[in-house]
């Protein structure tokens, strides 16, 4: 989908952003308007945000919705709540792993180095590395996250490296 999206936008490189961050935080377009679930949100603010101007937001929904392919797909978008920076407040375990996205097995992997000690996952959310800046996926555990089982998940195919807080 990532590369239809590229080739619609390719000489709209501002619009592209737009697109990017939609996908990303699960903005929805829908009869020519950007939603948050079911708030609408104003082209004016979406684009202080971004840092492009108001007619770029304006001009990348109307894109979307002139394709119906495109459209199909951002009017079902859904956001989703990322609970990894207060999960530290409830004592949850937080567990990021960097990893080459191309590599099978990656949540496998962590998840059964997670399983051997007894450590639940309650939260997992793999960025997609063709919208984000890293590929990066984040778990989110019912404990603190021993080092020990770090050095079980380095030993995972793909994986460059862990971070645990």
């Amino acid at each position: 989908m990532w590369r239809k999206i590229a080739e619609k936008f390719e000489k709209y490189p501002s619009q592209i952003a737009v697109v990017r961050e939609f996908l990303r935080l699960g903005i929805s377009v829908r009869e020519g308007k950007a939603f948050c679930n079911n708030i609408e949100l104003i082209p004016a603010k979406i684009a202080e945000a971004i840092g492009v101007d108001r007619k770029v937001v304006v001009s990348a929904i109307q894109n979307i919705e002139n394709d119906p392919d495109l459209r199909e797909v951002f009017a079902n978008l859904k956001p989703v709540a990322n609970i990894t920076e207060i999960a530290r407040y409830l004592g949850f375990g937080v567990l990021e792993v960097y990893a080459e996205s191309s590599k099978v097995g990656i949540v496998a992997g962590v998840s059964s180095a997670l399983a051997k000690e007894g450590i639940s996952i309650r939260y997992i959310l793999a960025e997609d590395p063709e919208i984000s800046v890293e590929s990066k996926m984040t778990v989110v555990t019912n404990t603190k996250i021993p080092g020990k089982v770090v050095e079980e998940i380095l030993r995972v195919e793909g994986v460059k490296k862990v971070i645990i807080s």
